[in-house]
């Protein structure tokens, strides 16, 4: 049994969703609800996991343990594998950091609106990437759903948080988060997490 600390509607689900895909019995507890979580997690982020070998930190720490504790299909080569993982983790999801930052710290200006619009020009040339990547294929490795297909939807509705601003996703981003979506296993994240899920209106 693992548990997994976890907040609705990030990348925490994503984890929830790959744990589900392998029929891995797993407590999810939302991190505000534990009054000593700087204790689990000292960095206050999500998700933590806590399994048979001890707590885990950081998503791509957590991805990469259950795949090889589990021996998880990878459907292509661990270095593009690796390299995908980390895109998702450290280039796309802080691209909305640095948007989330903008908008719920800084007060209504014309300040904002310009860095906010830079910013959004910025995460749109990450999409660009993933975009063309599925221009060949069905999902992010292939032919089968993955966590980086799980990771790519949590991230695209990101964009509803800021709907001030514009986020191109590009055609072939949009047929897979549809595809995700809509599958069983997301179903049930989006129950389990109560999460207020929606994509940002194509312009």
């Amino acid at each position: 049994m693992y548990t997994l600390y976890s907040m609705s509607g990030s990348c925490s689900s994503a984890i929830h969703a790959l744990l589900l895909d392998q029929n891995l019995p797993v407590e999810i507890i939302f991190h505000q609800d534990v009054e000593n979580y700087l204790d689990i997690n000292p960095t206050g982020q999500v998700p933590a996991l806590k399994t048979p070998d001890g707590v885990l930190t950081e998503g791509a720490a957590i991805c990469l343990y259950l795949i090889e504790k589990h021996n998880i299909a990878l459907q292509c080569d661990p270095l593009e594998f690796n390299g995908l993982l980390m895109f998702n983790y450290a280039t796309l999801h802080p691209a909305y950091s640095k948007m989330f930052t903008a908008h719920f710290a800084m007060p209504s200006s014309s300040e904002k609106d310009e860095l906010m619009n830079l910013l959004a020009s910025k995460t749109a040339d990450l999409w660009k990437i993933v975009d063309k990547r599925l221009a060949k294929q069905d999902f992010l490795l292939g032919k089968h759903v993955s966590v980086l297909d799980y990771l790519v939807t949590i991230y695209a509705s990101w964009g509803s948080v800021f709907p001030y601003v514009h986020i191109p996703l590009g055609k072939n981003v949009r047929r897979l988060v549809e595809h995700v979506s809509s599958s069983s296993t997301f179903k049930t994240v989006i129950k389990n997490e109560n999460m207020a899920f929606a994509i940002p209106e194509a312009v």
